[in-house]
């Protein structure tokens, strides 16, 4: 399989350049919420898929029991909240869909090992019971009036999205992965599958609703973030 396959010196910098020297007023407004949606914002817009899935949002297909492939859509974002009664504990929540009774949580863990980039490549789920610790919303220059906010997951590396065709799906899916950075001789690198655009993943401010009645859970930990009030605001230039 073909990769983008760089020095990490390099693709820190590609992965920065559409955010790195914005003055504070070209950033969209934030504000501050419970709730928030992930939107995808393609870091190299030269690599965008086709078509774009640039705005696109972050949500959940069931795959089994209690399991869902973390994917993008067009608009059916889900909402997610960071939960965690110490700075320790957060992670990435969700309500359950339908009449669950059980929380769900952002994870991020091993693909099987018989899948080409499985060395280096992570599978994203929203999943049933507690949210994966080391997930959360970070700031990455909370030095300026408007910080720039996204997702950051438990490894050093990036998320990406993939394109992934097949008649049984009926039009196409956009799974997301998360691209660990890898070593080769003592170098740290960046790699991307063919197919596959890096991407962060924005926060974007949403109303949290309540549990399901007789849920098992609640909102007590629900942490108060900052989010963008429309990402698609941003203007890159």
């Amino acid at each position: 399989m073909i990769s983008h396959f760089l020095p990490l010196g390099f693709a820190v910098l590609a992965s920065a350049t559409p955010i790195s020297f914005l003055p504070n007023n070209l950033y969209p407004a934030t504000s501050s919420s419970t709730g928030f949606i992930l939107i995808a914002n393609v870091t190299d817009p030269t690599r965008d898929l086709s078509p774009s899935i640039n705005h696109f949002q972050l949500t959940g297909v069931h795959i089994g029991a209690g399991l869902e492939t973390a994917v993008l859509s067009h608009n059916a974002g889900r909402t997610l909240y960071e939960n965690g009664s110490t700075p320790d504990s957060i992670g990435i929540a969700a309500d359950s869909v339908g009449d669950g009774y059980y929380p769900y949580g952002l994870r991020i863990g091993p693909l099987p090992s018989d899948q080409p980039d499985a060395s280096y490549v992570q599978y994203v789920g929203i999943n049933i019971g507690t949210a994966q610790q080391g997930v959360g919303i970070t700031t990455t220059n909370s030095s300026v009036d408007q910080p720039w906010l996204e997702l950051y997951g438990p490894d050093n590396g990036t998320f990406i999205v993939c394109l992934e065709a097949h008649p049984v799906y009926g039009r196409p899916q956009y799974p997301v992965r998360f691209a660990k950075i890898v070593m080769v001789g003592g170098v740290a690198y960046q790699q991307i599958p063919a197919a596959c655009v890096a991407i962060t993943l924005v926060p974007q401010c949403a109303a949290l609703g309540n549990p399901p009645p007789d849920a098992v859970y609640n909102h007590e930990y629900a942490r108060t973030v900052r989010c963008f009030d429309d990402v698609a605001s941003v203007r890159w230039s």
